[in-house]
Formats: C-alpha cells, sequence, structure tokens
C-alpha cells in the first residue's frame, strides 16, 4: 500500500512540475496534466500489480519505478500533443465570436 501511495504522490507531482513548466499552461486548467499524470501512473502500478511482478524477488522494483516514469511521461505527452490542438480550436472559437 505503500508503494501505491508512493507513487500517487510521486506522479502527481510530476504532473505539476510539467504544468508549471509547459510554457502555453495558460491555456488549459491546473489540474489536466497532473491529473493525467497521476491516472497514468496509477494504471501502470494497477497493471504491475496484477501480472505478478512484485512477487518476483528480482523485479520488485519496478512496481515503483516505472509507474513514476510512466505518469511524467503521460503528461509530457499531453503537453506536447492535446494542448496544441486545444489552443487552436479554442482560438477558432474566439474568432467566430469576435466575428458576430
Amino acid at each position: 500500500m505503500l508503494e501505491l501511495m508512493l507513487a500517487a504522490v510521486a506522479t502527481a507531482s510530476a504532473g505539476f512540475i510539467v504544468w508549471g513548466a509547459d510554457p502555453r499552461r495558460r491555456r488549459y486548467g491546473v489540474l489536466l496534466l497532473p491529473g493525467i499524470s497521476l491516472a497514468a501512473g496509477l494504471t501502470a502500478w494497477i497493471l504491475l500489480q496484477f501480472s505478478g511482478i512484485p512477487v518476483t524477488p528480482g523485479l520488485m522494483w519496478l512496481t515503483w519505478a516505472v509507474p513514476v516514469m510512466a505518469g511524467p511521461a503521460a503528461a509530457v505527452t499531453a503537453a506536447l500533443v492535446l494542448v496544441p490542438r486545444r489552443t487552436a480550436r479554442d482560438d477558432a472559437e474566439e474568432q467566430r465570436i469576435l466575428r458576430l
């Protein structure tokens, strides 16, 4: 259970760090990237738990290392892929509204 709490705190913290480093962070909410990071990290943790890796003596470290790497990777991917699309859509909608 401690691994789950550490994975949750680490992935959420990494998501906030990615959010703070993104220069376009004013275009979306504060919790978008930390939420994506947390969801990806905890999904990785759950998959590792069900795969039986925690009972393998040489691979026990994967249950805390993989979620901490998967969470920030998902947040960075979302910042690079999701945010430009959302920004373009918001700008187009703003222009449409201003033309009325």
